[in-house]
């Protein structure tokens, strides 16, 4: 019997030959092949494996398309990756197995780039806006640039405009310039490659800043007196927001430049001033230019345009009018004073007395009796929603999250929250203006601290620029104080004596970036007597980031010899960054965990003043208030808390800074613990740094993390 006898087939040899690789989309790449010929194929012909990866996968992340069609010679790959380089592989097989392979790269086309990253802006002015942001995530594609949008978006226009931006960036910046003042926003931002415009941008709202008003008119100015004029002029046409300030300007003839006299301004349409302690004889010029505050940054203000310039002969005898080229015959006639020069002088000084003598020389209705707003007495936690210790980190993340948009948005609900018509008719009074470091830092009436009457003063006496503030779970904790003046010296000692305080709180140096911040109202060595009250330095003690003084206070009109002297700390930061926040919180926060233990149960409100006695020293008490509710309640409420004291004094934490700082040192302050390290356990701890066993590596990492947290707080 005869056995059969099975050959296999040897594989193809043959390769087919790729005649056309290009993509059709960006998902799609189409091939076109030429069979190899029939005699290297050896066998049945049955078909064609095609394989493909993008270029950067190894073999095992290949795919793979099997056609049982020997006759097909083109094939569409679809569902590829957007601008990608593929390695496409085409063979041809029989029954025995598959031939050799011939392979070419083909890269899909570009698609639409997806939205670019954390659009935000970096600075806002009056007219520009500094943005920044991250390129895409996924390009798909050569970016070429981007589009920047905006439009207003609270005038009802549909005015819509684009800027390019060229050069793309991994990492972008952008200025965009020539923008209305005060004005809102909407901006977003599209990147673009050759053949596509991307994905939107998160929209961003933005406010442009104000800047100064348009020019005034002066209406009036004439002789009021042997030594005064009277001025009288018009609010400018054009302003933005509001106008808060005058500044009026004027010089004599032999003068170089000019003197400067500031006032708040009203909402009237005109307003009026005397310029006292002139010279008679003289020719005047005056000029007046308002100003408006910043609604970015409440310490800034933006003069507006000078008005024209009028002049004034100040004359005592009416021996004929005064001829200027520069001057009309009307101003001419109307500015020289005549001969009842003298009554007119009587009255104006009458007049001087009551109203102008004071820093700045404004009219000024007298305090009435204006209601303020209902106001809650005391800081209710319940009211807004606090945060418990465990989830704070993920509170401050999320306020963090897209260029700290949180922030700005629960800053700006803050501001908004905070902006109440409470009276302030003690700061405005002319006699009392003198008293205030700055026009627009005032204190409110309803919370003002009233100095004790002393016989043969005027009850103006009685004024100081500074507020009661309360603390956690405890009212009137503090108060809250600009830096004094030379001329609020005896009052700044008077009220430390009357309200019993122990502990002040300073966190300013006496001049920053070449400006006085503050005064030095204690003594520098030895005894200083403030009015009724003495002052005696008895130690300084110097430390890294701040420095405590002691003095010993005495009432000199106080007969008993035990109840007229008392000790008083002063807790000096020296750290604080002329601009900005500190670099980190730690310092700080010891600073604020020593100085507010150092004060006693039985003490008065401890004093807390910066310069303007609102921006670092709200700063403080929010931070001190919510370090003490964390340790008795296991919660933070930093917005409920800060919109609960601005009912108290006007500005607390000035800027969105300062109220990031607070979130961020609270955080610190959770995660780090009390970082102190008591002498007796000093020798102990460093013995520990330095045995860190071998092969531990959370040892080690806490060593670093230490290191790394003192580089940090000494920092310069």
């Amino acid at each position: 019997m005869r056995q059969a006898v099975v050959l296999n087939d040897p594989l193809p040899e043959g390769k087919p030959t790729i005649v056309h690789a290009q993509n059709t989309s960006s998902s799609t790449i189409r091939i076109q092949w030429t069979a190899p010929p029939r005699h290297t194929i050896h066998g049945e012909f049955e078909g064609y494996r095609i394989t493909y990866r993008p270029r950067d996968k190894s073999q095992e992340e290949s795919r793979e398309i099997v056609i049982r069609d020997s006759k097909q010679t083109q094939y569409t790959i679809r569902n590829l990756d957007t601008f990608t380089q593929y390695l496409v592989s085409l063979q041809v097989f029989n029954p025995a197995g598959r031939g050799p392979a011939v392979v070419v790269p083909v890269m899909t086309d570009e698609g639409v780039p997806s939205p670019p990253v954390n659009v935000t802006a970096v600075s806002v002015t009056d007219k520009k806006v500094q943005l920044k942001w991250r390129e895409p995530e996924k390009p798909n594609g050569v970016l070429q640039g981007y589009y920047v949008y905006f439009q207003p978006s609270r005038n009802g226009s549909a005015e819509q405009q684009r800027r390019t931006v060229s050069h793309p960036q991994p990492i972008q910046e952008y200025a965009l310039t020539n923008l209305r003042p005060f004005s809102y926003y909407d901006i977003w931002v599209r990147a673009f490659t050759h053949k596509h415009l991307g994905e939107s941008s998160n929209l961003l709202k933005i406010q442009t800043d104000v800047q100064g008003p348009s020019a005034p008119i002066i209406v009036n100015l004439t002789c009021q007196s042997l030594d005064s004029l009277f001025l009288q002029w018009e609010r400018p046409q054009t302003y933005y927001n509001k106008v808060d300030y005058y500044f009026v300007h004027y010089r004599s003839e032999e003068a170089w430049g000019f003197e400067e006299i500031a006032m708040a301004a009203t909402d009237r349409l005109d307003h009026v001033m005397f310029i006292p302690n002139l010279t008679a004889n003289t020719l005047y010029e005056v000029k007046v230019q308002g100003a408006t505050r910043s609604i970015i940054d409440q310490t800034t203000v933006f003069k507006g345009q000078f008005s024209d310039s009028r002049k004034v002969l100040l004359q005592t005898f009416n021996d004929g009018a005064y001829s200027d080229p520069s001057l009309s015959a009307a101003v001419v006639a109307g500015v020289v004073c005549v001969s009842f020069a003298l009554f007119l002088a009587i009255i104006s000084f009458v007049l001087w007395k009551k109203y102008f003598q004071a820093a700045y020389y404004y009219l000024d209705d007298p305090p009435g009796n204006r209601a303020s707003p209902q106001l809650s007495e005391t800081f209710d936690d319940s009211e807004y929603a606090s945060v418990h210790v465990n989830q704070w980190a993920k509170h401050v993340a999320d306020l963090h999250a897209d260029g700290d948009i949180g922030f700005s948005r629960e800053y700006e609900s803050l501001q908004q929250a905070t902006d109440l018509d409470l009276s302030s008719d003690y700061s405005q009074m002319a006699e009392n203006k003198a008293k205030n470091r700055y026009v627009n830092i005032v204190a409110y009436d309803h919370t003002r601290v009233i100095l004790k009457p002393t016989p043969g003063q005027k009850k103006s006496a009685d004024y100081i620029n500074a507020n009661y503030i309360d603390g956690y779970n405890k009212p009137r904790a503090y108060i809250g104080t600009q830096g004094p003046l030379p001329s609020t010296f005896d009052d700044y000692w008077r009220m430390i004596w009357e309200q019993r305080v122990c502990i002040i709180i300073m966190i300013t140096n006496l001049v920053e970036r070449g400006r006085r911040k503050c005064d030095m109202y204690w003594p520098k060595e030895g005894t200083e007597t403030y009015g009724i009250i003495q002052v005696k330095l008895v130690q300084e003690v110097v430390m890294a980031t701040y420095t405590v003084r002691t003095f010993a206070v005495k009432n000199i009109k106080v007969k008993k010899k035990q109840a007229s002297e008392r000790t008083v700390y002063q807790y000096h930061y020296t750290n604080w960054p002329d601009h900005g926040v500190p670099d980190h919180p730690l310092p700080v926060l010891s600073f604020v965990a020593k100085s507010s233990a150092a004060n006693p149960p039985t003490a008065g409100p401890m004093i807390v003043h910066c310069s303007a006695g609102v921006g670092r020293t709200g700063t403080y008490i929010v931070l001190d208030a919510m370090l003490k509710q964390m340790r008795h309640r296991q919660s933070v409420n930093v917005y409920g808390f800060l919109r609960h004291i601005r009912q108290q004094r006007n500005y607390l934490v000035q800027t969105e800074e300062q109220y990031v700082f607070i979130h961020d040192a609270l955080l610190e302050a959770i995660e780090s613990g009390d970082t102190e390290v008591g002498v007796s356990q000093l020798s102990r701890y460093v013995q520990s740094l330095q045995t860190a066993q071998v092969g531990n590596t959370g040892s080690g990492d806490n060593i670093e993390k230490s290191w790394s947290l003192l580089e940090k707080q000494f920092k310069y």
